[in-house]
């Protein structure tokens, strides 16, 4: 949906160019690029091979005046990548191998910078670079990037992730374990080890696959907590950082939970690319002397509207003052409401008033003075919850936090239905609830386990 949108402005720029589509035959696709480059027409969606080797480049132009082609890139990102510039070595490997002119190399990608006005800028939107001489200055290392890549075609086997010219790290994320990890157990213990890095290779090496596997007098401490967990099938308590940690938090606490949208093209005044916008918000707010556990929500359903200032509004009534307010990596929540302000600095006092209340219940969980074997290294609510709790979100229509940004961005652009609108909005408000309801699961879980140790 968005990518399509930034693909047309990039297309734009160009007059009287050849749209090849990328839904039909790859062999058709190819026979009309051919046709087009020897009609010396600038090409969308480029299809080229050389031997063996296919790609789609977002756009071929051809330069009159020089007689040679541009190899153009549409990213929509705010930085200079790298695996952007290992695309245009490739695009330009297959071009050249094909006997075409590559005069020159450019990449559109978004100025991150950019705040919107009333009126959608496109110029200052865009920021388009000529990227030939840094291309240039890192040939060498391309150079060997690719002849690695053709050894590890030609050569099966002889490539492999413990190898010296493996730049991979695990094994969970590699993109050809037929071709590395044709001998492995099933078994993936060791590169759930945390902060594992090199380690792991040299564990694979001298075939230690799993946590009983490891010289434990290697491992730092965090690792130690963890292999021990997962060994003796214990969850691991560190009570005496739980107890700093939960020092001067109030009887009444507040779980904060925002969902939030972030689109590429900025859509409201006063916003920038990939600005989060908060549209929702999820609070409960637990009494612990009195144990009552009171909900509160808010979605803007207007879409049409900039959600800011509702959003702001409605929990700056919710929210009692002077409580804690827990958030689960609170950086987020916390960048929501002071961003949101500068925006609309009548909700400034509001943002002075909550920030030094803010309380990161992702902590514990990320310096391990809390650890669960189920969580498999991971420190996310989404492996912690389930492995603490009754609950998870895999019965949820919604499961994800980038699902119901998606979502939401559906119902500003006008793509559902009114029944559609109306469902989709109540898994977002369900989603959403889960995730504050489950950070009040996880700290009366702590508080329950810490008054158990001081009896």
């Amino acid at each position: 949906m968005e990518w399509s949108e930034f693909q047309n402005l990039c297309r734009s720029l160009f007059s009287n160019a050849v749209t090849i589509e990328k839904s039909q035959d790859r062999e058709e696709a190819i026979q009309k690029t051919t046709q087009a480059i020897q009609d010396k027409k600038t090409t969308f969606s480029a299809h080229l091979q050389f031997h063996e080797y296919f790609t789609i480049i977002e756009c071929l132009q051809y330069d009159p005046i020089r007689d040679g082609w541009v190899i153009w890139d549409f990213r929509p990102v705010g930085s200079l990548k790298l695996d952007i510039l290992r695309s245009f070595y490739y695009h330009d490997k297959v071009a050249s191998g094909l006997g075409l002119s590559i005069i020159g190399n450019q990449l559109i990608r978004i100025q991150s910078s950019y705040e919107r006005s009333e009126d959608f800028d496109l110029n200052a939107y865009l920021n388009m670079s000529e990227i030939s001489e840094k291309l240039r200055s890192e040939k060498e290392t391309r150079d060997a990037e690719w002849q690695e890549f053709v050894e590890f075609r030609c050569e099966p086997g002889e490539i492999r992730f413990d190898s010296e010219k493996s730049k991979c790290r695990s094994a969970k994320a590699c993109v050809a374990t037929d071709h590395c990890f044709s001998n492995l157990p099933n078994q993936f213990e060791i590169f759930d080890l945390r902060d594992g890095n090199d380690l792991t290779k040299t564990w694979f090496k001298e075939n230690r696959l799993r946590y009983e596997d490891l010289p434990y007098t290697d491992l730092s401490p965090i690792q130690k907590i963890q292999v021990d967990a997962h060994k003796w099938n214990a969850v691991h308590f560190d009570r005496k950082n739980l107890e700093l940690f939960f020092q001067n938090v109030t009887d009444t606490v507040a779980f904060l939970d925002f969902e939030s949208t972030n689109p590429y093209i900025p859509i409201f005044p006063k916003t920038r690319p990939f600005q989060h916008l908060p549209f929702l918000y999820s609070l409960h707010i637990w009494d612990s002397k009195t144990n009552e556990l009171v909900h509160k929500t808010f979605i803007q359903k207007d879409t049409s509207m900039d959600p800011r200032p509702s959003v702001l509004n409605a929990l700056s009534h919710d929210l009692p003052r002077g409580i804690t307010i827990f958030s689960f990596n609170d950086f987020f929540e916390k960048l929501i409401i002071e961003e949101s302000s500068l925006a609309f600095p009548e909700f400034s006092s509001f943002w002075q008033e909550v920030e030094p209340r803010f309380k990161d219940l992702a902590l514990p969980f990320k310096r391990f003075w809390v650890y669960h074997p189920k969580q498999n290294g991971k420190a996310s609510l989404k492996e912690i919850l389930p492995a603490f709790t009754k609950e998870n979100h895999k019965e949820l229509s919604i499961q994800a936090g980038q699902d119901a940004n998606y979502q939401y961005l559906k119902l500003v652009k006008k793509q559902v239905t009114v029944e559609e609108k109306k469902s989709v909005l109540e898994d977002l408000v369900a989603y959403c609830k889960l995730d504050s309801y489950g950070l009040f699961l996880i700290y009366r879980m702590l508080r329950e386990e810490l008054s158990i140790s001081q009896c």
